[in-house]
């Protein structure tokens, strides 16, 4: 990890990785973690705090702009690395929605909301009244689990499927629900639990 923050740090990156190893435990969750968490964690270094926010938002833009311009796809690797960029190594569960024109065409993406880390509910109405907003025909959910397992838990499946009866009824067409886990991102679609 230093020598990865060698640029950023002017010789301090040693120092650095050791409290971000100390606080976070790993340069992952160290990455996803919220700027006023990274900046607690380095102290008096607030601009290594800002530059590490500052990469981490230019590699999203960057997959963003890779996904909008091509049709979704769930199997797509730029897209499952933009989920994995924005999930996986969060210390609590997120759902995060992408919002698609019938064709799969790219209208947005959002989180949606932040849980514990053993359960995030959906917000239902939320994720309607965004879908209206940009007038998605589908959507594709994805959570993460902070346990690092992307196995769809009883309570996911139970989940997706409310949400797909309601979505449905209103014209919106739960694509898929995708599990990001620490090594792998589980389809409940493919897995035939939608």
């Amino acid at each position: 990890m230093a020598a990865l923050l060698e640029p950023f740090t002017a010789g301090r990156a040693d120092a650095a990785a050791e409290r971000l190893i100390d606080h976070f435990g790993g340069l992952g969750r160290a990455l996803a973690a919220p700027p006023e968490h990274l900046a607690r964690a380095l102290g008096s270094d607030a601009p290594l705090a800002q530059a590490i926010v500052a990469a981490r938002d230019l590699i999203s833009a960057g997959l963003r702009e890779q996904v909008s311009r091509a049709r979704v796809s769930t199997r797509d690797p730029a897209f499952l690395d933009y989920l994995r960029l924005l999930l996986a190594n969060s210390a609590t569960e997120c759902l995060h929605a992408t919002f698609v024109t019938h064709e799969w065409g790219y209208l947005a993406d959002d989180i949606l909301a932040e849980g514990t880390t053993g359960g995030v509910e959906g917000d239902l109405r939320r994720l309607l009244a965004r879908a209206f907003d940009v007038g998605a025909h589908g959507v594709v959910l994805a959570h993460n689990h902070p346990s690092g397992s992307a196995e769809p838990s009883p309570q996911d499946i139970a989940l997706t499927r409310q949400i797909a009866r309601l979505t449905g009824a209103v014209g919106v067409r739960l694509l898929d629900h995708l599990i990001v886990g620490a090594g792998e991102i589980v389809s409940m679609r493919e897995r035939g639990l939608l």
